[in-house]
């Protein structure tokens, strides 16, 4: 006893064969054994009644010997009475012992009683064995002899502490293991070698709502099936996010082998709910998307009362609602961009990312790369660990393809690919990336047109074109012309009533020519004409009154003169003057198709060709 002081703890507990079986479940009740000794029978007794680890004493032919010469002493027949197996040499070692001997084997308690009754009636008065055939041989009226000596005591017990500490060891190790897995939100077990559990986390028994808890020891195909584990830890090849569907749980599992040495030692397995997966996609999109993908316009800030106009904003209005793609037509400056922005912000997509490209502006060797992004090493030049495209940057928000008449051909292939897989492949990538976008297209181009010219491809016309605003030029709808220049000139004050009031005034001058003028540059030009009037009427010229500067200021904006002094011509040419910039109109509406033209104003393609020149 005094060896093992340093290294554990060491009790001795007698108990007679009847007491074994309560004495024992007293001991594991209490937990006060890591590990319980006794003899061959009783250890093969209580293996099958206790869950505590059993080892048994293990008798040598020495201590048979010394057995024997005990019962030497003593002048009389010896039995030898062993567990399950017989000792082997002792028929040749017979000839050398001075008493009879004889042995047979038992295979439990009550087959041990019987056999020591045997020797008993034979006439053998000592029995050699273990502390459980002594006491069987000693309630039998015999001598029991115990058969085993320190050194076999010490055997055992130098086994039991190799044992305790390889499992303090590896009681250590899941103790880590238990510590990191229960601080992870998703669900983790870790198996052993056989696929049992040695370790679950808290989130794992939550996220699967079990009635009853996944319990330490059990299989972890109990509980999961429909997964392959046995494969794992067979082959070493893992799983990953393997769908499992549990009720209403859409669940990804993936299973992961343990290596020590090459060999596969267990496995882990993760569980996590899909949904939990994209919103924390989606927390992570959105914490890394660039600030200036936002949408600043809404449909408040549209202006106009023109009943074409109106239909438009109704219309746009309408297909926030939608989540399908939308093409936005009319002339560059009508504000194709303030109807895009202002769908996203009516949309439930409202807080995610509005990424505005337009596609005329971006050089065609840089486009595909902005577009889709690209791998690391996917080109000379690229950043290391590669580079998200815009429509990855526009994931769960609206990506607005602006002048998309003017892309490539060969990118439109790709496009189309994208608006119909919904999902992207990056220069250089193997793998797609899946996408969930609503797109909105612009165009001042007429793509009819582009179709027949071979520069637009008719699959990609047809999936852009399946919900339409076409938005008026401003010289037809001229009756919104003074609010708009209103609403810009305060913007321009910037809440100083005076500037204001200047703007409108020197506004006010160019009223006449404001509704014949063809605006080319629709919102923008008048943006533009606007901003000169604020300009003129804060710095006016000293030496000049403020009209006689209209002519240098506007004058690629209006042809006629602004000479306050010129005086008129006569009716007739005012007339003819007024008929030409009716003329002008009409067949600009009509993208300069002379027929057309000449139908309308109900005159011969003729006349038309005169007034003209």
């Amino acid at each position: 006893m005094p060896r093992y002081e340093q290294q554990a703890e060491i009790r001795i507990v007698e108990t007679s064969v009847d007491k074994l079986l309560e004495t024992a479940r007293a001991i594991e009740y209490e937990q006060e054994a890591d590990i319980l000794l006794c003899s061959g029978a009783s250890a093969e007794f209580l293996r099958k009644k206790i869950s505590t680890t059993i080892l048994s004493f293990r008798m040598g032919e020495y201590d048979l010997i010394r057995a024997l010469n005990l019962a030497k002493e003593r002048g009389t027949k010896a039995g030898i009475l062993t567990h399950q197996h017989t000792l082997k040499d002792l028929d040749e070692l017979s000839s050398l012992f001075t008493v009879e001997v004889s042995q047979a084997v038992y295979t439990s308690l009550e087959d041990a009683r019987q056999k020591v009754q045997t020797f008993v009636e034979q006439g053998y008065r000592v029995i050699i064995g273990s502390p459980t055939v002594v006491d069987l041989a000693e309630a039998a009226g015999a001598e029991g002899v115990f058969a085993i000596n320190a050194d076999a005591v010490r055997r055992t017990l130098d086994e039991a502490l190799a044992i305790c500490h390889s499992r303090s060891q590896e009681t250590w190790k899941h103790q880590r293991i238990h510590s990191v897995l229960k601080h992870l939100n998703e669900g983790v077990i870790a198996l052993d070698a056989l696929g049992k559990v040695f370790s679950v986390n808290t989130s794992m028994n939550n996220l699967l709502k079990l009635i009853r808890p996944i319990a330490i020891g059990e299989t972890a195909a109990e509980h999961f099936p429909d997964v392959d584990i046995s494969k794992v830890l067979s082959t070493g090849t893992a799983i990953e996010n393997r769908l499992s569907i549990r009720g209403s749980q859409r669940l990804a599992i993936s299973v992961i082998p343990i290596l020590e040495e090459g060999l596969v030692d267990g496995a882990i397995l993760t569980c996590q709910e899909i949904n939990e997966i994209q919103r924390a996609e989606r927390r992570l999109r959105s914490q890394s998307r660039p600030s200036h993908f936002i949408a600043k316009y809404h449909f408040d800030l549209i202006l106009g009362q023109d009943s074409r106009f109106k239909r438009a904003v109704q219309l746009a209005k309408l297909y926030a609602h939608s989540d399908s793609t939308v093409l936005i037509t009319g002339e560059s400056g009508t504000g194709k961009e303030l109807f895009a922005q202002s769908i996203h912000n009516a949309s439930y997509r409202q807080k995610m990312p509005f990424v505005a490209i337009n596609c005329a502006a971006f050089p065609e060797t840089l486009l595909e790369s902005e577009l889709f992004g690209y791998e690391d090493g996917a080109f000379t030049g690229t950043r290391k660990g590669g580079k998200p495209g815009l429509f990855e940057a526009a994931h769960n928000g609206t990506i607005f393809l602006d002048e998309i008449g003017d892309m490539p051909t060969h990118l439109q292939t790709r496009l189309l690919r994208v608006l119909q897989e919904r999902e992207v492949l990056r220069l250089g990538a193997s793998e797609p990336t899946p996408l969930n976008i609503r797109v909105i297209a612009a165009t001042h181009q007429d793509l009819q047109k582009q179709i027949i010219n071979k520069c637009f491809r008719e699959d990609l016309y047809y999936r852009l074109n399946i919900l339409r605003v076409s938005v008026p030029p401003l010289r037809e709808r001229t009756s919104d012309i003074n609010s708009l220049m209103m609403r810009i000139s305060k913007n321009l004050a910037q809440g100083n009533v005076d500037q204001e009031k200047a703007t409108n005034q020197v506004l006010k001058a160019l009223t006449p020519q404001l509704v014949q003028h063809p605006w080319k540059g629709n919102i923008r030009e008048l943006e533009n004409l606007v901003e000169r009037a604020h300009l003129v009427s804060q710095f006016p010229n000293q030496n000049h009154s403020t009209e006689a500067l209209f002519p240098e200021l506007f004058s690629d904006s209006f042809n006629q003169s602004f000479s306050s002094k010129k005086p008129k011509e006569s009716l007739k040419a005012s007339g003819k003057a007024a008929e030409i910039v009716h003329i002008q109109k009409v067949l600009d509406s009509h993208n300069g198709d002379l027929a057309k033209t000449a139908k309308a104003l109900g005159i011969s393609r003729s006349t038309l060709w005169r007034r003209l020149r």
